[in-house]
């Protein structure tokens, strides 16, 4: 992959805001490719840009999996030791982000057969529909505060069935696991927090993929050029990253996003257009 310094900067503030964003970021980085006239990006530069979310998604999220991790260690104290009653909430929280994580694991497995899909700019474009119906539906269902003390089995599997979703370019892993929990009655905080943990889980398993495919592929030697290049594209990513958390959070609490739905709709015509002209 052969990128300047403003396009390494560029892909690498639209891959940390569309990876969050409920918009697809494989989606939006197919385009880029287009426009900068690459065939695809591979090797270091993936590798540094899911490591900068990764980073962001756990920084974010640090308060909880800490949360996470105590509960599960006075669980496992014989009670009559323990010296303070069970966060029962949180270990119901984590007994639901375990069924999330079900199809979850299994898109991860089958993401090396879809990889190469995003060069197909008609399958990006049917995909980004898609995803921006899903995003445009859940405005139509009445709200309502239900977290994991009420949600069933099959609606973590639902939610984690979208996550898993976004090994096809153009579904958004977040998008549409808050839009299906949405749709199931999930108070949309709630359903953010969960979506957050598990794309960054998601992303742990992508950045597997990206070391197992330097290591096949052959890693090469990096310039300091390139280094310091790189370095910079993954602190942009880390950066973006953060903010879209943040506008995430604030559109979870005010607002729905069904603007993004729009935006999705929107994109797909345009790279319909895109892949007719091509």
């Amino acid at each position: 992959m052969d990128l300047n310094w403003m396009q390494s900067i560029l892909y690498g503030l639209v891959s940390g805001l569309t990876d969050i964003l409920p918009v697809s970021a494989r989606a939006h980085q197919a385009l880029l490719e287009k426009f900068f006239g690459i065939n695809g990006n591979e090797g270091w530069m993936d590798l540094i840009i899911h490591l900068a979310i990764l980073g962001a998604l756990y920084f974010s999220s640090q308060s909880q999996i800490i949360r996470f991790s105590r509960a599960r260690a006075l669980a496992r104290v014989p009670k009559r030791r323990r010296k303070r009653p069970l966060d029962v909430r949180t270990l119901m929280d984590m007994s639901m982000l375990k069924t999330m994580l079900v199809p979850a694991f299994l898109g991860l497995v089958c993401y090396q057969f879809t990889r190469d899909m995003a060069s197909n700019l008609m399958l990006v474009s049917v995909c980004l529909f898609i995803n921006g119906i899903i995003l445009y539906i859940p405005q139509f269902f009445p709200t309502a505060n239900r977290d994991s003390r009420t949600l069933s089995r099959l609606e973590g599997l639902l939610m984690g069935l979208g996550g898993a979703a976004s090994i096809f370019p153009g579904i958004s892993a977040i998008g549409a696991a808050v839009s299906l929990g949405s749709i199931c009655g999930v108070e949309r905080g709630y359903a953010l927090n969960m979506a957050l943990l598990l794309q960054m889980i998601l992303e742990a398993g992508f950045l597997i993929y990206d070391v197992i495919g330097l290591f096949a592929g052959g890693a090469g030697m990096l310039s300091f050029s390139i280094f310091l290049r790189m370095i910079l594209t993954g602190a942009v990513a880390f950066s973006a990253s953060l903010l879209a958390i943040r506008l995430m959070r604030y559109l979870a609490s005010n607002h729905s996003f069904s603007l993004f739905g729009l935006y999705c709709m929107g994109l797909s015509l345009f790279t319909f257009i895109l892949n007719l002209m091509a």
